[in-house]
């Protein structure tokens, strides 16, 4: 075993054909012949069996480096390139897959061999092999062939299904051929004489050779779809090599540490940055550190505990998820929603209250006499702006405190009808118990307000709460999650990705952020394309960041009928699971409305593709073998390797005003692109919505390759 490792150190630096062509033969040697994880003669069957049985025994759990067997297999056709044809890799893919070997080697249990850790130091020689100008090189050549190609990317599509046809039909003739050769062998030597069988198979031989030979000259016609897939496969290398999944995530970043560091429990703190950045990561090792020393736990006095809370239930999943890797098993228990934590502290002033998310606009459809307000947008003003901003009355119609984003103006006398319609709504909340989610922190508020010390101390039992995705919560939020946490609050937001604000709700709750916030500028979880086209999309200022990894550009297929776009999207699919090996659990598919996820499962369904919806109460991060699916809304905070956007149309609900909804809508759709560490498809039928064909137009123009030779 050391003397196989010892060799495979000293091929470093030299081809990186025969070195990664190396590397892979000892992993199927160790597998097979090792720990006898299979006995498939194909590679890929060899890593498949073996990654199918850890996930056997794991029973579902998380299995840590499990991902490199996926990517080994995926990779592997590279090597055929050096096997087949004598042709050359080149050293990111060396680098690629020296990452790749190093996590199999912990994955088996042997990362701790010194020729495993001698391997895994000599990166550097690589990296000085490879030039920037060379890295820049390749790079661009792949990027300048896929985008000759994208104006015919959805022609492509309708080719693959008769190229995959075309290419199992010349392996069965391949099969069939070898066979009719060892029976043609055989039957020569049994029968002395010529024998009419010798003939049969020999004619039946030369029937397959000839099928295979048209067959062949086919195939050439499909050169262009070949270049395309065989262009997007090697740059996805590209695209991960710089981007280990677990190397990422085991460790902060100087940037990260250097904004980790600065956080203390002396004042309230806000994390600022883009998307990818890692603010939630940056937010979680900062509760991990504070865990650790002991800060928050229970002593003698009672001093109480830390919390982080997040948006919705999917996120809770995910930040567990990311605590798991992490190994931060203490922080998995502090994980909540924002309206499950303020639940239990409004049931602990009445056991009997409880929320009623709908209990407004069902009122509202009965109460609703203004003749100036549609319902949609009354729910709005009196939810969202009154009992969001916690508005008084006095501010209201006396000081006619400025509405954000509300659609109308109001004079005095319909402010007044509204303010009648808001009082007999909380009339009704407060006889029945039951709230609506921004009323229930007024009645949180008002309880602080009138409670006695001992009172207060069975609401207040948080020191510090860790806030994520800030920018979605309303000035109430943050007022009564100041009063309940007897610390302070330590917050990560980006306004970019704010798709239910209407305004930023620091100012109205009166925290004090000036001089107490960080900002992480570095993009780690897109590539430069990705990043680059959704900036050009978001058209805002506020996105300093930067990306450094590249990968293929950013795609789009258009169609006016949304079944068209559809089959397109089942196809795109299917490319990069038979083609580029992706498993199914990398690939998200979303979408504006819950209604279109039933009409993508049912469409990947027809193609024995199974699927599963992020927000079900029984789908963990940790699951493998289905596609994800999830409306833009859902899939905030989350990431993918793979991206399909697919947007039939835009859900608009007329209730802010034009400039507010279109950069609500601007905003969600931002969220999604940026969703996609490695690839992002646009699947749009933009029809008369100018913000759909200006999002055509953001990734027609999505690509910059660096220049060749820079």
């Amino acid at each position: 075993m050391n003397e196989k490792l010892t060799r495979l150190n000293r091929l470093v630096g030299t081809d990186a054909g025969f070195y990664v062509l190396a590397l892979h033969s000892f992993v199927e040697f160790y597998i097979r012949d090792v720990i006898r994880g299979s006995d498939a003669e194909k590679f890929s069957d060899v890593v498949w069996e073996y990654r199918q049985r850890l996930l056997d025994e794991a029973g579902g759990e998380f299995v840590d480096g499990l991902s490199c067997l996926t990517a080994l297999a995926r990779e592997h056709r590279f090597t055929n390139i050096v096997r087949h044809s004598f042709g050359e890799l080149d050293t990111e893919e060396a680098i690629a897959a020296t990452h790749l070997f190093v996590v199999f080697c912990g994955l088996v249990g042997i990362a701790s061999f010194p020729e495993v850790r001698a391997l895994e130091h000599t990166l550097h020689v690589w990296n000085e092999r490879a030039t920037v100008t060379e890295q820049n090189r390749i790079i661009h050549t792949l990027q300048q062939k896929l985008v000759g190609l994208q104006a015919r990317n959805s022609s492509l599509l309708g080719e693959l299904a008769e190229y995959e046809a075309a290419g199992r039909r010349v392996t069965e003739l391949e099969n069939g051929i070898e066979r009719y050769t060892l029976e043609l062998e055989d039957a020569r030597k049994r029968l002395r004489e010529k024998d009419s069988r010798v003939d049969e198979l020999r004619r039946e031989r030369a029937r397959l050779a000839d099928e295979r030979k048209a067959l062949m000259r086919r195939m050439d016609g499909y050169q262009e779809l070949e270049s395309y897939i065989r262009s997007l496969g090697r740059l996805s290398i590209y695209t991960r090599t710089r981007m280990d999944y677990e190397r990422t995530l085991m460790r902060l970043t100087p940037e990260q540490e250097e904004v980790a560091s600065s956080i203390g429990g002396d004042s309230d703190f806000l994390i600022r940055g883009g998307a990818g950045t890692g603010k939630s990561l940056v937010l979680i090792d900062a509760l991990r550190r504070a865990l650790s020393a002991r800060e928050f736990q229970f002593d003698e006095t009672q001093a109480a505990p830390a919390v982080l809370l997040t948006f919705t239930r999917t996120l809770v999943k995910f930040e567990n998820y990311i605590a798991s890797i992490l190994k931060f098993d203490p922080v998995r228990s502090l994980v909540e929603t924002v309206d499950f934590f303020m639940l239990t502290r409004l049931q602990r002033i009445d056991a009997k209250y409880h929320y009623d998310f709908e209990f407004v606009a069902n009122a509202v459809a009965e109460l609703n006499t203004t003749g100036f307000f549609s319902d949609d947008e009354l729910v709005a003003e009196i939810e969202t702006h009154l009992f969001g901003n916690i508005v008084t009355r006095g501010q209201y119609l006396d000081e006619i405190a400025p509405r954000t984003g509300m659609r109308r103006r109001l004079g005095r006398a319909q402010r007044e009808a509204v303010w009648a319609i808001r009082t007999e709504i909380e009339r009704r909340m407060r006889e029945l118990g039951v709230f609506s989610r921004n009323f229930a922190r007024i009645v949180i508020l008002e309880y602080l307000d009138h409670a006695t010390g001992t009172e207060a101390e069975r609401l207040r039992d948080v020191r510090t709460i860790f806030l994520d995705e800030t920018q979605d919560l309303t000035a109430g939020d943050l007022m009564t999650l100041k009063r309940l946490a007897t610390g302070h609050l330590i917050m990560a937001s980006d306004t970019l990705q704010s798709i239910y604000g209407v305004s930023s709700p620091f100012m109205r709750a009166g925290i004090q952020i000036a001089g107490r916030t960080r900002v992480l500028h570095t993009n780690f979880r897109n590539t430069r394309q990705i990043l680059e086209m959704a900036t050009r999309f978001s058209d805002s200022a506020d996105d300093d960041g930067f990306a450094f990894r590249d990968g293929p550009p950013v795609e789009l297929y258009r169609d006016d009928d949304p079944a068209n776009l559809l089959s397109l999207l089942v196809r795109k699919l299917e490319l990069f699971r038979d083609h580029l090996g992706y498993e199914l659990d990398n690939i998200c598919v979303l979408t504006p409305h819950n209604a279109e996820l039933g009409r993508i499962a049912r469409a990947l369904t027809d193609r024995d593709i199974e699927t599963t919806v992020i927000t079900d109460p029984d789908f963990t991060f940790s699951a493998h073998g289905a596609v994800r699916l999830s409306t833009l809304h859902s899939s905030k905070g989350l990431d993918f390797p793979v991206v399909f956007l697919y947007l039939p149309y835009l859900n608009r609900r007329v209730k802010f005003d034009d400039e507010t909804t279109d950069r609500l809508l601007r905003n969600l759709i931002y969220v999604g692109i940026t969703r996609g560490m490695e690839s992002v498809s646009v699947f749009v039928r933009p029809g008369d919505d100018p913000l759909l064909h200006e999002l055509c137009t953001a990734v027609d123009g999505s690509e910059s390759p660096p220049e060749a030779g820079a």
